[in-house]
């Protein structure tokens, strides 16, 4: 399945918002923990924005694992 790109620039413009940076400077590569700073509770936060925007249940213990990037994150909102 490839990935969606209104869920990638959803998730985009969520973590962005959360972590107080410019759009332009999330970018698909980006880890969430390591990268762009979140931290669980942010995460958790972000798990329930997308989950209110698309309708879909998160698990924020997917987004939550080191490594997990951007473009995963959208995979995991895309596949929930």
């Amino acid at each position: 399945m490839s990935l969606d790109q209104d869920t990638l620039v959803q998730v985009q413009n969520t973590v962005a918002l959360l972590s107080e940076r410019p759009v332009d400077e999330v970018k698909p590569d980006h880890r969430l923990l390591e990268d762009l700073g979140l931290d669980s509770l942010k995460i958790a936060e972000l798990a329930q924005k997308l989950q209110n925007a698309l309708g879909k249940p998160i698990d924020d213990d997917l987004l939550n694992a080191n490594g997990t990037t951007v473009a995963r994150c959208a995979e995991i909102a895309q596949e929930a």
